[in-house]
């Protein structure tokens, strides 16, 4: 991976290692921990993410508070991230209620060498597919879709760390696999799926007992089944301080959670940023 030139000294392994969950709570357990001048340092470094170095992460960041902050809410939407899809891994999902949204990111760091391969993967369990790049990368996404994928949608983050939607996903359908989107899912989340549309889990031996249960799931219809399945996994990472989230800068928001801490480990991030006390969704014996 190259580093794009820059006119400021950037040191890129550091900003890489900052924005980490390890740093984070390495960080803000020193007892040398400032709130005010960490602070200024994660704002310091987010600009430099910005101007210099705008690598996977700030992109997730951007599209996280795009969304999961501002589009939907926290309480009705998910975040995923990584999620492995046959022979792929999305960078990021969006889950909105029964609906789901897949982003392929293209930062100007990377290359487009498996790009095609990548996003028939993600229409085995998606319908609505995105690739988010830079204005740079912009026409070589649109060549290369034009001429593969006419139905993918493109997003730019612009200059000013905007989202541009430059072309429209086209729903999609065709391609839709039970086994792909059954893979998602947990045991006790697949579980919950059969016994609602079957009425029971089969009684068989372990080592028969995921194939039993895809078969079963294989008799669902294809649109139901990938409805089902986006609707457990909204369900994933929701909390009664899920909403905590929204309060901490805009450039942690991400990092925090997709760190999935336990609410003990919220409320002490959020201690430790001296964040409003008066915020109405902690515990009353947490403010």
């Amino acid at each position: 991976m190259m580093e794009k030139e820059s006119k400021v000294n950037v040191n890129y392994n550091y900003l890489n290692r900052f924005f980490t969950k390890k740093y984070l709570i390495d960080k803000i357990h020193s007892e040398e921990f400032v709130s005010d001048l960490f602070i200024k340092e994660l704002e310091k470094n987010y600009k430099l993410l910005n101007s210099e170095y705008r690598n996977e992460f700030f992109y997730k960041s951007i599209l996280f508070n795009k969304y999961i902050i501002g589009k939907y809410s926290l309480k009705t939407s998910t975040a995923l991230s990584e999620i492995i899809i046959d022979n792929s891994k999305a960078d990021f999902i969006v889950l909105n209620h029964s609906n789901g949204f897949v982003f392929e990111i293209k930062t100007e760091l990377d290359n487009f060498d498996r790009l095609i391969y990548q996003l028939n993967d993600y229409y085995k369990v998606f319908s609505m597919v995105n690739v988010v790049t830079s204005e740079k990368n912009y026409y070589p996404v649109y060549k290369l879709l034009k001429e593969t994928n006419p139905n993918v949608g493109i997003i730019v983050l612009t200059k000013n760390k905007r989202l541009s939607v430059r072309k429209t996903p086209k729903r999609d359908d065709m391609a839709l696999n039970h086994e792909a989107l059954f893979k998602l899912l947990r045991k006790n989340e697949y579980e919950k799926i059969i016994s609602y549309k079957f009425g029971f889990i089969p009684d068989v031996k372990p080592v028969h007992f995921f194939r039993t249960l895809l078969e079963l799931f294989k008799q669902i219809d294809i649109i139901e089944a990938q409805t089902l399945v986006f609707k457990e996994l909204n369900k994933r990472g929701k909390s009664g301080t899920i909403e905590i989230i929204k309060y901490l800068p805009e450039s942690i928001r991400w990092l925090v959670y997709s760190g999935k801490y336990n609410e003990q480990t919220l409320h002490f991030i959020c201690e430790k940023l001296n964040l409003r006390s008066d915020m109405n969704v902690l515990p009353n014996n947490k403010r």
